[in-house]
C-alpha cells in the first residue's frame, strides 16, 4: 500500500529530472566508454569511422604495443613511486603549514601569508626554474620529482580554509590538558580533515600520476621515465613510424599491425586512467561533509 502512494506521487516533475540526469549521464560516460572502445578496435578500421558502443573489429594489438616494452613495467613502478611520495609528502608539509597559519596568534603571519599569494600568482619561469633545480642536483635525480612540488600554495589556501572552521573549542580543551600543538595537529586536526585530506591528495596524486614535462626537462636517465612520458614517446613514435610509411609510398602501417597513432593513443589513455579509476572508489567515502557533527557537545 505504501509503495502504491509512493509511485502515486512520482509526477512529470520527477520523471523529467530522472530522464535529464540520464541524458546527462551518458553524455559524460560515452566519450570515455567510446575511447575504450576504439582501443580495442583494429587501427586501419577505426579510421573508417561509424564504431560507437562496440569494436567492430575487435583485437589486443595496441595494449600489445603498449605492453610488449619491458621498460613500461619500470616506468610504472617509477610513476607509483613517484606519486605515493609526492602525495604524502605534499599533504604533510601543505597541511602542517596550513594550521599554523591559520591560527592568529602565530608570530609574522601576515608575512607569511603575503608569501603565499606572490607564489600563487607568480613563478619563475621555465629557466630559472631550471637554473634553481640544476644548482641543487636534481638534474637526473628521482628527487625532482618529489621536492619541487612539496608544497602548493593553492591547496593551502584551501587547508587554511578548512582550519578555521574547526571548532576553536576542540583546541582549547587539548591545551588545558597539556597538549602541545603538533600533538593537537597529529591527534585531532588530522583525523577531523579526512575529507580535505582526501579531495587534495586525489588531486595532488592524479597531477603527479599524469606528469611527464618535468620528466622531459629534467630528467635523461631511461631508468628514471615515468609511465606518462614513456607514453608519449611510443606515440610519439608511432604518429613518426605512420609518416615514414606514408610519405615512402609503403602501405599504412595499420595494415601490418593493426595499430594506428589514434588507437594507440586511446589504448595508452585507458592504462593511464585505469589505476586513478581503481583508487577513486575508496576515496570517495571521505568527500561526504558532516565530519565535525557531534564533535563538540555542549
Amino acid at each position: 500500500m505504501n509503495n502504491r502512494k509512493s509511485w502515486q506521487k512520482f509526477g512529470l516533475p520527477d520523471v523529467m529530472i530522472y530522464l535529464i540526469l540520464a541524458l546527462l549521464t551518458f553524455v559524460m560516460l560515452f566519450p570515455f566508454w567510446n575511447a575504450v572502445v576504439l582501443s580495442f578496435n583494429d587501427g586501419k578500421d577505426a579510421m573508417m569511422g561509424g564504431i560507437y558502443f562496440w569494436p567492430r573489429k575487435f583485437t589486443l594489438a595496441n595494449y600489445t604495443q603498449v605492453f610488449k616494452n619491458l621498460s613500461i613495467w619500470r616506468a610504472f613502478g617509477v610513476s607509483v613511486a613517484r606519486t605515493a611520495l609526492s602525495t604524502a609528502l605534499s599533504l604533510l608539509v601543505t597541511s602542517m603549514f596550513a594550521y599554523a597559519a591559520s591560527k592568529s596568534y602565530l608570530k609574522l603571519r601576515k608575512f607569511y601569508m603575503i608569501l603565499l599569494l606572490i607564489a600563487m600568482f607568480f613563478n619563475g619561469g621555465i629557466i630559472p626554474v631550471f637554473l634553481a633545480i640544476r644548482s641543487y642536483g636534481l638534474i637526473n635525480n628521482f628527487l625532482v620529482y618529489i621536492l619541487p612540488g612539496v608544497f602548493n600554495a593553492f591547496y593551502a589556501q584551501i587547508f587554511i580554509s578548512f582550519f578555521k572552521g574547526l571548532p576553536e573549542s576542540l583546541f582549547e580543551s587539548a591545551r588545558i590538558d597539556g597538549a602541545r600543538e603538533f600533538t593537537i595537529y597529529t591527534r585531532i586536526v588530522l583525523p577531523l580533515s579526512k575529507p580535505v585530506l582526501a579531495a587534495v591528495g586525489l588531486f595532488t596524486a592524479v597531477f603527479n600520476w599524469n606528469a611527464w614535462y618535468d620528466n622531459m626537462l629534467y630528467v635523461k636517465n631511461e631508468s628514471l621515465n615515468t609511465l606518462s612520458y614513456l607514453f608519449v614517446k611510443m606515440i610519439k613514435a608511432q604518429e613518426t613510424m605512420e609518416n615514414m610509411a606514408v610519405s615512402s609510398g609503403v602501405a599504412d602501417l595499420a595494415n601490418v599491425s593493426g595499430v594506428s597513432s589514434t588507437t594507440l593513443q586511446l589504448a595508452t589513455m585507458v592504462v593511464a586512467v585505469l589505476p586513478i579509476m581503481c583508487i577513486y572508489p575508496f576515496m570517495q567515502k571521505y568527500f561526504a561533509t558532516g565530519m565535525m557533527i557531534g564533535s563538540v557537545k555542549g
